[in-house]
């Protein structure tokens, strides 16, 4: 994968995580993030994923959040990470990989919340229904948009 794709990536999960902030409980925010993460590590594989995941995520974070910043560039990373596995699997792998990294998401961000001391266990909790949410989302429309990627590409 070219360096400027890694950046490119990057810049577009930044810019889709700030773009639309629905405000949840515990003081996060729901985003549209998570479904390009999942289409980058399926498009570009688990470096690239990860990379722009972690990153792309955690620069939004500092802009308006920037305590969560350091969780986000975890669990976001890792879910780049995930996706990234399944780029090159069959369709039972693939979707095994997304399901895990977006369980390892939800589960860093609940620890992550739940360990901080402005927080606590009852903001993350608080916040996990809507972390579920978000990780379900990220991984029905990163598929859906990588099958659509697929299938022009395939007719070109």
């Amino acid at each position: 994968m070219k360096w400027y794709l890694t950046v490119g990536f990057t810049i577009l999960v930044m810019v889709t995580t700030i773009l639309i902030r629905i405000p949840v409980p515990g003081g996060g925010y729901f985003n549209f993030g998570d479904l390009i993460i999942v289409f980058t590590g399926l498009y570009a594989g688990k470096k690239t994923g990860m990379i722009a995941g972690g990153i792309g995520s955690a620069m939004a974070d500092l802009i308006g959040f920037p305590a969560f910043a350091p969780i986000t560039l975890v669990a976001k990373g890792l879910l780049g990470l995930f996706a990234g596995l399944g780029k090159d699997s069959n369709t039972f792998w693939r979707n095994g990989f997304l399901i895990m990294g977006a369980m390892v998401m939800v589960a860093v961000y609940f620890a992550g919340t739940w360990l901080m001391p402005a927080f606590g266990y009852a903001a993350a909790l608080a916040d996990f229904p809507a972390n579920l949410v978000q990780a379900t989302f990220g991984f029905i429309g990163g598929r859906l948009l990588f099958a659509a990627y697929v299938k022009i590409e395939n007719k070109v």
